[in-house]
Formats: structure tokens, C-alpha cells, sequence
């Protein structure tokens, strides 16, 4: 019995020192937080929850595009190099009963 108990305790301590040895990488998660390129997300937030939930079956369909996708221009921020195509805005923003152009949070130049 005591050997088992020395040598788990042997064993713990190994892992303990291997691993504060090793080096973790952690992926970075991309802040969801902060200004954002397109106003997406502020459109979703106004909805009502019935409205919300038929948004994202049709709108998926109307532009052709998956959820997940949606939900990825929705959280594009403001400085990234990263764009909706103009086909796929166009029909976000008719989606929403917005004016062309309106969708984008960019100082117009």
C-alpha cells in the first residue's frame, strides 16, 4: 500500500513539473466586443423575438448564404480587412427595410 500511495504521489509531482515546464498555446478568441464594420447586429438586437427567430431561417436563404456565415459579418469589427459582398448587403439591407448603403458604420469619404 505504500509503495502505490509513494508512487502516485511520485507521478502527480512529475505531471505537476512537466507541465509547468511546457509551454501552452491558447488560441485567441477575436473580442466580440467594440465597434463593428456593419450595423447587423444592432438590426438583430431591435427585433422582437418571433421576428428574430424567422430572421434567421430566411435570411440564411435570401442571401445564400449559412448562419453561421450571418453571424460572422455581424461581427466583423470596424478596422478589419474583412467585407460583405455588395450583392449580399444589398439584400441584407432590403431585408431589413433600410436604405442602400445604410448598412455599414464607415464615415463615408
Amino acid at each position: 500500500m505504500k509503495k502505490q500511495i509513494a508512487n502516485k504521489k511520485s507521478i502527480s509531482k512529475k505531471t505537476v513539473v512537466s507541465s509547468a515546464d511546457k509551454k501552452i498555446l491558447v488560441k485567441k478568441i477575436q473580442d466580440k466586443t467594440g465597434p463593428k464594420k456593419f450595423k447587423i447586429l444592432e438590426l438583430m438586437n431591435n427585433l422582437t423575438h418571433s421576428a428574430y427567430k424567422a430572421m434567421r431561417r430566411e435570411l440564411p436563404k435570401i442571401i445564400g448564404k449559412c448562419v453561421n456565415t450571418l453571424d460572422n459579418y455581424s461581427y466583423i469589427p470596424l478596422d478589419s480587412k474583412e467585407d460583405i459582398p455588395y450583392h449580399v448587403a444589398l439584400k441584407i439591407e432590403k431585408y431589413f427595410c433600410i436604405q442602400p448603403g445604410s448598412l455599414s458604420n464607415l464615415p463615408i469619404q
